[in-house]
């Protein structure tokens, strides 16, 4: 499943593999809301809540990722301070996410291959656009009903 940062190919230009339950999980998980008003008068029983359309929270995820070597992973956190936010595109679910970095939140040497861990935060959760997917035979619209669309 190709899964783009940026426009760049994971998988080629820094040798990454998502780990599957460490990545799409938390990216197709939605958001919670935030709290409703409400107002608590002293001299009524129980809680007034004002009731409208939901408002979400921001979302704090953790991708993590396969790397055959160390300096890759290098390569790519170099990459993610220098651009501080990213558009990552997946194939899987025709999206794309507008994610802040924060930190590289974990990693672990297994001497041929490195896991770790990226904590991102998605300001707005519900800010997700149809992707564009360039391949060999042109560029792809992917629309939000899968549909896909050779330009």
């Amino acid at each position: 499943m190709l899964i783009t940062i940026d426009g760049y190919n994971i998988a080629t230009q820094w040798t990454l593999a998502p780990v599957m339950d460490g990545l799409y999980q938390n990216l197709m998980k939605q958001p919670d809301i935030k709290d409703r008003i409400t107002n608590d008068w002293s001299d009524e029983n129980g809680l007034e809540v004002l009731i409208e359309p939901a408002k979400v929270k921001s979302n704090e995820i953790t991708c993590s990722f396969f790397c055959d070597t160390y300096a890759k992973y290098k390569e790519f956190c170099a990459y993610l301070r220098e651009h501080p936010i990213i558009e990552l595109f997946t194939e899987y679910t025709g999206e794309s996410y507008f994610l802040e970095f924060l930190q590289c939140s974990s990693f672990n040497d297994y001497r041929d291959y490195n896991i770790f861990g990226v904590k991102f935060r998605q300001a707005n959760p519900l800010n997700l656009s149809i992707g564009f997917l360039a391949s060999e035979i042109g560029v792809r619209l992917v629309t939000d009903l899968g549909d896909n669309l050779i330009v």
